[in-house]
């Protein structure tokens, strides 16, 4: 809304769900039912995801489940589900820096860019030339204010995607 970037831009595709197709919804006075079926189709997505694990109950598909869960209840804007979900995937594979990132762009998609840290330093910890968690970072940072270590953490970006 104030024109920051945000990671969710790069992590879920740029664009927000809620921007497709609104202009012939709201002449048509249906803004609030797209809104009411896009939130079904969610609970829908969620309820398969989590029958998928009746079918595979081993701890990589438990992880699969709830990173897809936390991608779908980010997306849903229910970002404390989607911050459970990422955490439950992360008990499993730990040492996935990708999950990390997630959970980091989660947690700053959520106004808790300081919560958010700690993640990406983890993800790049475990993959340290990882060019996205280091702009997931420098995002963090500009959001706090940490303009220095911003500069620092986007001039690193830089260096391995230029």
């Amino acid at each position: 809304v104030d024109g920051s970037p945000r990671e969710e831009d790069d992590l879920y595709g740029g664009a927000d769900v809620e921007d497709e197709g609104i202009e012939g919804e709201v002449a048509n006075g249906g803004i609030r039912t797209m809104r009411a079926k896009t939130m079904v189709e969610m609970r829908d997505v969620e309820r398969l995801l989590l029958r998928a694990l009746e079918f595979d109950r081993t701890a990589d598909a438990a992880a699969d489940v709830y990173e897809a869960l936390g991608v779908v209840y980010n997306v849903s804007r229910d970002f404390d589900a989607a911050v459970d979900a990422f955490q439950r995937a992360i008990e499993v594979r730990p040492d996935d820096y990708e999950l990390r990132n997630k959970l980091g762009a989660t947690l700053a998609n959520s106004n808790r860019s300081d919560e958010a840290l700690p993640s990406y330093r983890v993800a790049l910890k475990l993959k340290p030339k990882y060019a996205r968690g280091w702009l997931n970072m420098a995002i963090s940072h500009s959001n706090l204010q940490n303009y220095q270590e911003a500069a620092r953490c986007y001039l690193q970006t830089l260096s391995l995607n230029p």
